[in-house]
């Protein structure tokens, strides 16, 4: 029994680290031009560590301020009004006629 519960918290802790590296959802690429944009807003990753919130966070809304600015408007923002249209899911129908005899299966129908 000792053996087994070793065995199977050896197997999760050697296993823990590989899950770990596979939620990464972001690709090189796509962190090189996150990087290249933030350059281009005037961020250096060089300065002071005193600084670095700060300054990360105002090129980061500058980014963002740049990407709203150059959007085609609320349709390709993501926000704003729906787009106008309707959609339908069924229709009512008449409830079934009762049985003679058999009482209402629903309480109060």
């Amino acid at each position: 029994m000792k053996r087994i519960l070793i065995a199977s918290l050896l197997t999760a802790t050697t296993a823990l680290p590989v899950a770990a590296f596979a939620q990464s959802g972001v690709t090189r690429a796509q962190v090189r031009a996150e990087q290249l944009e933030l350059q281009q807003a005037g961020y250096r990753g060089t300065t002071s560590d005193a600084t670095y919130p700060s300054e990360l966070l105002a090129a980061q809304q500058r980014v963002a301020a740049c990407n709203v600015s150059h959007a085609g408007g609320p349709a390709d923002s993501g926000y704003g009004a729906p787009v106008s249209g309707s959609t339908s899911s069924g229709s009512r129908t008449a409830p079934a006629p009762a049985i003679p005899g058999l009482p209402p299966v629903y309480f109060g129908s």
